[in-house]
């Protein structure tokens, strides 16, 4: 179920911007609704050669107060969309989502993000590049929420220059930004998983991972897919040995089968140096006739 307020008039945002800056940059508001996201589009490399692959950036500068959504919004709006155009031959991978926040509002837990945040997206440059620099514009909907929440939208571009004969220029160092950015990506998990899945409830063993976290530690599993498990429910955590279990009451999809589980695991306080990580988990669904009756 969605719940989402939303004004009589969205917001249209227009923003066209050049690598690096925005001189010039102009903004538009229907009917003088304020703008509570801008948005820029960037490059992390100043050129390409022919098969290189380098990374975009859709950079949102979130008004205090104001939050947009993960890929998984929760309880409760929706998830920044993104539509490139881009030359020919060129290809553009999904949209790599930091770690989120969690957001409470009564009875209702969604994720998302506050401040900035940056989307970064991997592309991919044909075999064969003309010399005529390279134009990658973005197109950008969504939905900025505080006690309301009002659909925006938006545009920019980045362009890069083309080096048809692969001079094998010097790479470009990352700039803070994107290596900010991709330390807030969640890694792939070094531990095994393992699910089991009843009618009302999951458990979501992470094999091994004790070994390396104190007893106080705190954590939580974010789902990547709505209605899979409970957000608001209280997620329950027992060691077993080298192992830790999490206990997740299932969500609106309960009465579907549910074959695997796959979200983030963010360890929170107590956690030690991993505290703040999130880790990517991909669970299969084992068969479990204790839990078959809860």
């Amino acid at each position: 179920m969605r719940n989402i307020k939303s004004s009589t008039s969205a917001p249209a945002v227009l923003l066209v911007l050049w690598f690096g800056h925005a001189p010039g940059a102009a903004v538009q508001s229907a009917a003088g609704e304020p703008v509570h996201v801008a948005i820029e589009a960037l490059a992390d490399q100043h050129s390409v050669e022919p098969g290189e692959t380098f990374l975009v950036a859709l950079v949102e500068r979130i008004q205090p107060g104001w939050h947009t959504y993960w890929v998984n919004p929760g309880d409760a709006g929706q998830a920044t969309k993104l539509h490139w155009t881009l030359p020919d031959g060129y290809r553009v991978d999904e949209v790599q989502w930091p770690v989120p926040e969690v957001f409470r509002s009564g009875p209702l837990v969604t994720y998302g993000y506050e401040g900035e945040v940056v989307l970064l997206q991997k592309v991919h440059a044909p075999d064969r590049l003309s010399s005529v620099p390279a134009r990658l514009s973005v197109e950008a909907q969504w939905l900025a929420c505080q006690d309301i929440c009002i659909p925006e939208h938006g545009a920019a571009q980045v362009t890069v220059r083309q080096e048809p004969n692969a001079a094998h220029h010097a790479p470009s160092p990352p700039t803070a930004l994107f290596t900010a950015a991709g330390g807030r990506l969640p890694r792939p998990s070094p531990w095994s998983t393992s699910l089991a899945v009843g009618g009302a409830s999951v458990i979501l063993t992470v094999h091994g991972i004790a070994r390396e976290l104190p007893s106080a530690a705190q954590m939580q599993f974010l789902p990547l897919t709505w209605g899979e498990i409970d957000n608001a429910a209280k997620q329950i955590t027992a060691r077993s040995g080298a192992d830790l279990r999490l206990t997740l009451a299932r969500g609106d999809l309960r009465s579907s089968p549910l074959g695997g589980l796959d979200g983030v695991l963010v360890l929170g306080a107590g956690s030690g140096p991993l505290q703040g990580q999130g880790f990517l988990v991909h669970a299969l669904a084992k068969d479990s006739d204790a839990l078959r009756a809860r």
